[in-house]
């Protein structure tokens, strides 16, 4: 074999990474060799220089006593480890009757989790001694990474060093953005994540996209990990804490148009709020509470559940809080402000059915069928009075 076949003899990586090319077709990544005295097994990991499927099983190439038993043998590697291909001879495995796998028992998992710890050491060598090899490595195989980051604490740390996450303030690592930031405060899901990192940029909130595969689930491990860090959900009530109230005069004479405005998205179940804030180009902002949410799941399942879930859903919404989605218009927003001085209340009930509308759109919310039939409406009303004439 191109391995030693004694732990601690120096490795030949020339003739592995060419027997690589020649024998398992592909040029590895990296190289590292593997030894498991209790099972008698020496051989060596392939690292994968392209990515694959996590969820597909890597076969691995064993030899039991220098015969070769199978090219894609299952279960040598821990599942996260998918970015590696072992070849690999033992003289203690056994074989399964049909000699066509390794037959799983004690020695087996035991031998399992020694090369899994073995690819792990590998990764923290790498963190510790070329930062850049490893950046290179994580760009290709993050989710493995990620993935036995979930349960152990050193994959954890490294990744909160080193792999840069999606943030509202540009790609940075989570050890990055707690120490511009302090406080993680993270975006549970991606849809949540571009309907409020605009307006949190805005308001001087640094948000981390934890929408992406366990990068959520990374992030509330952390503090169990290092006792400093704090993290927090992004919550719309984070938001709407920063913006300006309007002066008292200026929300006194508004009173009409809010009412006209309530009147109008009644049926929605939406509550129509009037601040100021950042960015000036935005005219509303429709805001849904985790709370909320709950709420509108609830409603849409009784609508289709029969009598007896439904009664059981009824007495979850009974005990669920009250709390409505906010459509915040803008009163900096020019336009907001002509549309806050129309004194024609169906006009009124027309822009700002289209806020809402808009608002739903560019915050990527679900459009229920109501919804379209409203931004319908409002779109031919406007077009409507937009172009005067008689039929």
């Amino acid at each position: 074999p191109p391995w030693p076949a004694e732990p601690g003899r120096p490795v030949d990586r020339p003739a592995l990474i060419r027997y690589a090319r020649e024998t398992l077709g592909f040029d590895p990544f990296d190289v590292l060799p593997l030894s498991v005295p209790e099972a008698g097994l020496t051989g060596a990991a392939f690292i994968l220089s392209e990515p694959v499927n996590p969820a597909a099983r890597a076969g691995h190439r064993v030899y039991l006593k220098r015969m070769l038993l199978t090219e894609h043998a299952d279960g040598l590697l821990p599942d996260w480890a998918f970015f590696a291909h072992c070849v690999v001879d033992a003289s203690e495995l056994r074989p399964t009757a049909s000699r066509e796998a390794l037959y799983e028992d004690s020695l087996l998992t035991a031998t399992r989790e020694a090369l899994g710890d073995q690819v792990r050491g590998w990764l923290v060598r790498l963190a510790k001694h070329d930062p850049r090899r490893l950046g290179e490595f994580l760009q290709v195989h993050h989710l493995g990474v990620k993935a036995l980051a979930l349960h152990d604490d050193e994959m954890l740390r490294l990744v909160d060093q080193w792999w840069p996450m999606d943030t509202n303030v540009g790609t940075l690592t989570l050890a990055e953005f707690r120490q511009r930031h302090g406080l993680i405060r993270y975006a549970a899901s991606l849809d949540e994540f571009r309907q409020l990192a605009a307006v949190a940029a805005a308001q001087d909130l640094a948000v981390v996209n934890g929408g992406y595969t366990y990068d959520t689930e990374l992030i509330e491990r952390l503090p169990a990990v290092d006792r400093s860090v704090l993290i927090e959900r992004l919550e719309p009530s984070d938001l709407t804490t920063r913006f300006d109230n309007l002066d008292p005069q200026v929300e006194l004479a508004l009173r009409p148009f809010l009412a006209a405005a309530q009147r109008a998205l009644e049926r929605t179940g939406c509550e129509v709020v009037i601040r100021a804030y950042d960015p000036v180009s935005l005219p509303a902002l429709y805001l849904v509470s985790r709370s909320a949410a709950f709420n509108d799941q609830l409603a849409a399942s009784r609508d289709k559940a029969d009598e007896l879930w439904g009664g059981v859903l009824d007495a979850l919404a009974a005990s669920a809080p009250p709390d409505r989605p906010q459509l915040v218009l803008n009163h900096r927003n020019p336009l907001v402000r002509r549309v806050s001085t129309l004194t024609d209340p169906d006009l009124v009930g027309l822009a700002v059915e289209a806020l809402y509308g808009q608002a739903l759109l560019l915050g990527h919310h679900p459009i229920r069928a109501g919804d379209a039939a409203l931004l319908n409406s409002s779109f031919l009303g406007l077009l409507g009075r937009a172009v005067p004439g008689q039929e």
